[in-house]
């Protein structure tokens, strides 16, 4: 397990911007339920303190590669 820092900034009550090494995220929502997407297009819906989350991905899913055709 390696040591991760995060910075992050409130903007009004519901957003928040995440500053990772590893990129960007925004979070929106309550202490009820947050809505979190980051730069690699990953959407996750959590219920803060239960421990429930939904991970999904927007955008195409990935395409399986071509085989070369045989002759």
């Amino acid at each position: 397990m390696g040591l991760n820092i995060r910075k992050s900034f409130k903007i009004g009550n519901l957003f928040r911007i995440n500053k990772t090494k590893k990129g960007l995220s925004v979070s929106v929502g309550n202490k009820n339920l947050k809505l979190t997407l980051n730069n690699k297009n990953k959407v996750t819906f959590g219920l803060p303190g239960t421990g429930i989350s939904y991970d999904t991905t927007l955008g195409s899913k990935p395409t399986a590669k071509k085989r070369p055709k045989k002759k």
